[in-house]
């Protein structure tokens, strides 16, 4: 598993010629939010100094680091394209988190990514700054009753209470 504020810190490396791409800035959620599709990559060059690739094209390994299995020449540099197809991941920072009520339960401070298919497994939620200091973040896990849109997260009654 890995959290999505540990993932935006690995570089990518070209597996074939072994040099830096460049270091991961977001990712790209599926228009359900059930998992990553794509990362941007982001670079030292002046222009053209994002583009994005597939999640399935990608190895890790311990060091931080992020292997692209795919030939750089062969990545789609059309950005936009897909932006506007798919959810960037800083949208589900801070995304607040509802019961069925719709009382607010807490807001989301990190996701937990399947690190081998990009599956979104769950949550990790704050209550607030005393709450997290006194009895530690909590987490959700996604299943198939939690229900994700632009505005919250809404989950409901029987996964809160267990």
């Amino acid at each position: 598993m890995i959290r999505y504020n540990r993932l935006i810190t690995f570089k990518v490396i070209d597996k074939y010629s072994n040099q830096p791409i460049g270091s991961i800035k977001d990712v790209l959620y599926s228009e359900d939010y059930s998992r990553v599709d794509y990362l941007i990559i982001k670079n030292n060059k002046l222009i053209r100094n994002k583009f994005i690739v597939e999640y399935d094209g990608l190895c890790f390994n311990k060091d931080n680091k992020v292997f692209l299995a795919n030939r750089l020449d062969t990545v789609d540099n059309k950005l936009d394209r897909y932006i506007e197809k798919t959810i960037e991941g800083y949208k589900l920072i801070n995304k607040e988190i509802k019961n069925e009520d719709g009382e607010c339960i807490g807001f989301v401070r990190d996701v937990v990514i399947n690190g081998k298919d990009g599956k979104v497994e769950g949550f990790i939620i704050t209550e607030g700054l005393f709450e997290d200091l006194f009895y530690g973040r909590n987490y959700i896990p996604l299943i198939d009753t939690i229900y994700i849109n632009e505005q919250c997260i809404f989950v409901p009654s029987n996964i809160l209470s267990s």
